[in-house]
């Protein structure tokens, strides 16, 4: 399971960039996101990139701390390495009328 915070129409995500996640977006940045819940699905296909913005990174920072009571170290050397996937393709439902309520977005 990732933590991730929803801002700005895009997905941030952390993780350290020597591990198997990390070098796997390395070599192919392509990723999927996906809520855990069942019942309230949201499926999202796109780019993982790294985030730059020192302003960005400050913001996240505190929402990461409000959401998670967390405060991560995206600062050089720390290991951590912020995320940031924009959707191009994105599927959500709710169970159990599927067929009623599946919504896609294309970019």
């Amino acid at each position: 399971m990732t933590r991730g915070i929803w801002a700005d129409l895009a997905f941030f995500f952390e993780t350290d960039p020597r591990s198997v996640k990390g070098v796997n977006l390395s070599r192919n940045p392509s990723v999927v996101v996906h809520l855990q819940d069942g019942s309230d699905t949201v499926i999202v296909h796109g780019r993982a990139s790294v985030e730059r913005s020192p302003s960005r990174l400050k913001a996240l920072q505190a929402s990461y701390a409000k959401k998670y009571d967390y405060t991560p170290d995206w600062s050089k050397g720390s290991g951590q390495v912020a995320y940031r996937v924009e959707p191009k393709v994105a599927h959500a439902w709710k169970n159990p009328r599927m067929h009623r309520s599946l919504v896609k977005f294309a970019s």
